[in-house]
């Protein structure tokens, strides 16, 4: 059986790859943001996992709407769950199985359990998140055990996530003050550089 993992290059999604691997054989899709291309990284990280990656460039509209709720909302989690979604939609057209790296305490990206219905019935899928289970210390635990990453402020360095990739395509519309208001300062992302072999 083959699964798709929504993929960042980051140590969750990283993870979650590894611990579907014994079930499924594992296929990783990153979304690029339009113009501004942030797959890099993530093919880079998809390299050292051995595993087959492919960049997904976002249809025209769908980063412009996940800006507009930015901006409304005053806060990220509209629109990252928005481009989170809309990933998942993407990837049901194509696969069975699909699989993103989510985690117990996060609150965006996230589908709610209603989405999760909608879509697994609408589109005849099984949507799995390997890492629902597992708090934030013991997945910390696993991913030093398995891989090795950085840890990088999003500002300062490129990456495949949602988050970074909204924080770009809003400063290149609306400028940084934009950027200060909507997002929380200081976030971090990971970058995974290599596998360990255990």
């Amino acid at each position: 059986m083959k699964v798709v993992v929504l993929f960042s290059g980051g140590k969750d999604s990283a993870l979650a790859s590894i611990l579907l691997e014994p079930f499924f054989d594992v296929e990783l899709a990153t979304f690029a943001l339009g113009r501004r291309d942030t797959g890099e990284a993530a093919k880079e990280a998809a390299e050292v996992l051995d595993l087959p990656h492919r960049t997904i460039v976002f249809e025209d509209g769908v980063v412009e709407e996940a800006l507009e709720m930015l901006l409304r909302a005053g806060y990220p989690r509209d629109g990252l769950n928005h481009l989170h979604r809309n990933a998942l939609e993407v990837l049901s057209k194509e696969r069975e199985f699909l699989a993103d790296g989510t985690k117990r305490e996060d609150r965006a990206p996230m589908m709610t359990p209603d989405g999760v219905r909608s879509l697994e019935d609408r589109r005849k899928v099984h949507y799995i998140r390997p890492l629902a289970g597992y708090g934030s210390k013991t997945i910390k635990d696993l991913a030093f055990r398995y891989l090795d990453f950085e840890t990088l402020p999003s500002e300062d360095r490129p990456a495949s996530d949602f988050e970074v990739g909204l924080r770009l395509a809003l400063e290149e519309r609306f400028g940084r003050e934009a950027v200060s208001r909507i997002f929380p300062a200081h976030h971090m992302h990971t970058r995974v550089v290599r596998r360990k072999r255990i």
